[in-house]
């Protein structure tokens, strides 16, 4: 194969690998841009982390225009409390930013889609005490 044609795959692959991953990212009103794949419902749960003894579990709508609603379920000693905040998402390379209008705190997280239905998230710098510095989770697609 001749140098030139190579060199032309070559660009035509890359060219295809970067457009693919572009095509999951749109931009919302106010200019932040969010990932397609994160839009709908999904839940995730976890247990001591946050407080030990203490179990939480979630639902996040995410949705396209960059809002969200985060309806909680806290758990501890058999008693649950309910509470929902709202906000804005959006994200950036592989930072996932979740503002909560309730408190004025953006908390920050690495993300990575592990399929169509689940994606980990890594906490980078959240507004809440945790028990461990590497809180992570993976949510999981309901809609």
């Amino acid at each position: 194969m001749s140098k030139i044609l190579k060199a032309n795959l070559f660009v035509l692959l890359v060219s295809l690998v970067f457009s693919s991953c572009s095509t999951n990212l749109l931009s919302v009103a106010n200019g932040k841009k969010i990932d397609n794949r994160l839009v709908g419902v999904w839940s995730g749960s976890e247990k001591d982390q946050q407080l030990e003894g203490v179990e939480k579990s979630w639902d996040m709508t995410r949705n396209a225009d960059g809002t969200f609603v985060l309806d909680f379920i806290f758990t501890q000693d058999g008693r649950s409390q309910e509470t929902q905040e709202t906000g804005n998402w959006w994200v950036q390379g592989n930072k996932f930013y979740e503002y909560h209008e309730e408190s004025g705190k953006t908390d920050v997280y690495t993300y990575t889609v592990l399929n169509e239905n689940q994606i980990k998230f890594k906490s980078e710098s959240i507004s809440v005490g945790m028990n461990n510095d590497g809180y992570e989770f993976i949510d999981s697609r309901k809609k």
